[in-house]
């Protein structure tokens, strides 16, 4: 374990554990925990100096470390900095950088980045919301809807399309809260993932400057794909560290928890549950690490994202319903959070393009490499 991913560790047992159960229940994001790991520079270590260390693998420890203790909290935590922050980062001018990223990586501020509209998921391309000129600057409108972070995100990140069809035409465009025209829905209530708030955007006309333009116009989409991979990396982090927590929880608990006399982990059927649990987690760790290697190179991972948010979501929904099988009785309680766990895990197999997505990105690309 590296020094940064230990400290980190440290800072969320002190400023999120104790207040899990109050942000799950009332559906609140944990604003001490990600302001304390700000003031002690962990919170975007993806980002570039001064705002991080530019280093997506630290960026994927603290994401274990988050998916380990409260998924929803991670969920959010990382859609400010690596969806939000990590875009201005890659694509913003000199000014856009040093107005919106001191506050993503302190904490003091939350991003969100808002591509899914009610009729456009998986089908990224065909968003409906509009950017068009408007002498000097430009008039926004449109609706997004499943955003995480937008009930509580100070800066807002959009797709909208310009022109064109398919994958050119697209601009990211920045909104802030207080502008006019810009408002959210009432927080939506989910199956899992319940102390991140997520909530449609209405964009009634807002007037925006080429100030709050995103990268080259008419190029948004084709930057909004490498958004995808690092998002479909990171998040598996998530996944890895729950199916730790579930290992690990099953593992204290099938040694205390006695049947016919003796713990429960003396039965073959229990080890045979706990042996899946390791295999999966041990490779899903091994391989994701391998990835954010590779993206800290710089090098092509959009097939390697793929297999990671496929492969890893998939196995961490079967540890995590492992484990409630495991625990009995106990495990459908709240008590031990394995029911949690199932809870949160599926919601990555649907974020970031689901399942069935990633599943066509890898078959095309393995027919193309193969054939």
């Amino acid at each position: 374990m590296s020094e940064f991913k230990e400290t980190a560790g440290k800072v969320l047992d002190q400023y999120l554990v104790p207040n899990i159960e109050r942000d799950e229940g009332q559906g609140t994001f944990c604003f001490e925990a990600q302001k304390e790991l700000g003031k002690l520079g962990l919170l975007a270590p993806l980002l570039p100096e001064p705002w991080g260390i530019d280093n997506v693998y630290y960026q994927t420890e603290l994401a274990e470390e988050m998916g380990y203790r409260c998924c929803g909290f991670g969920t959010s935590s990382l859609a400010s900095t690596a969806l939000f922050g990590a875009n201005i980062a890659r694509h913003g001018t000199k000014e856009q950088k040093e107005k919106y990223l001191p506050g993503i990586s302190s904490g003091e501020k939350i991003g969100c980045w808002a591509l899914t509209e009610p009729q456009v998921g998986s089908d990224a391309l065909s968003v409906k919301t509009t950017i068009s000129k408007d002498g000097d600057g430009y008039i926004v409108k449109g609706s997004k809807t499943f955003i995480t972070n937008a009930p509580i995100s100070d800066y807002f990140l959009v797709m909208a399309r310009f022109e064109g069809e398919g994958i050119d035409g697209g601009v990211a465009v920045i909104l802030e809260k207080e502008m006019a025209g810009l408002s959210t829905g009432n927080p939506f209530e989910k199956m899992g993932n319940k102390s991140s708030p997520m909530s449609e955007i209405f964009i009634d006309n807002v007037k925006v400057s080429q100030d709050h333009i995103l990268g080259e116009l008419g190029k948004g989409f084709y930057d909004m794909k490498n958004s995808l991979d690092i998002e479909r990396v990171v998040y598996s982090a998530l996944s890895v560290g729950i199916m730790r927590f579930c290992l690990e929880t099953s593992i204290k608990y099938s040694a205390e928890r006695k049947q016919f006399g003796k713990p429960i982990n003396s039965f073959q059927m229990i080890q045979d549950k706990i042996a899946k649990m390791a295999s999966s987690y041990e490779v899903c760790t091994s391989y994701l690490y391998t990835i954010a290697e590779k993206m800290q190179k710089g090098e092509n991972i959009n097939r390697e994202a793929a297999i990671t948010k496929y492969f890893i979501g998939k196995e961490a929904f079967d540890v995590a319903n492992e484990a409630i099988q495991l625990h009995g009785g106990y495990g459908y309680m709240k008590e031990y959070n394995v029911e949690r766990a199932l809870r949160d895990t599926k919601a990555l197999e649907i974020g970031a393009g689901t399942s069935e997505i990633q599943k066509l990105i890898i078959a095309k690309q393995a027919i193309k490499n193969w054939l």
